[in-house]
């Protein structure tokens, strides 16, 4: 599992940066950032894809963590 996540942080780190398009010059604090951050489709896209990535990753190091607790434990007689 480690390898895994490993891998794909990885994977993700080294895409190039996908940018559209136009003047960030608006950009003058938190409310002008948060006004471009949510007021653009491209950047929503990003935004539920970045919180699906993340929720699917909880769940999953979560889930794992189960499985590994139940599993029983042998006992030498």
């Amino acid at each position: 599992m480690k390898q895994l996540l490993m891998t794909s942080i990885l994977a993700l780190a080294s895409t190039p940066a996908f940018a559209h398009p136009g003047a960030h010059d608006h950009l003058t604090g938190w409310q002008g950032a948060g006004e471009h951050l949510l007021g653009s489709p491209f950047h929503q896209l990003l935004l539920v894809v970045a919180v699906s990535g993340l929720v699917l990753a909880i769940s999953l190091v979560r889930k794992s963590k189960k499985t590994t607790r139940k599993q029983p434990v042998e006992r030498r007689s």
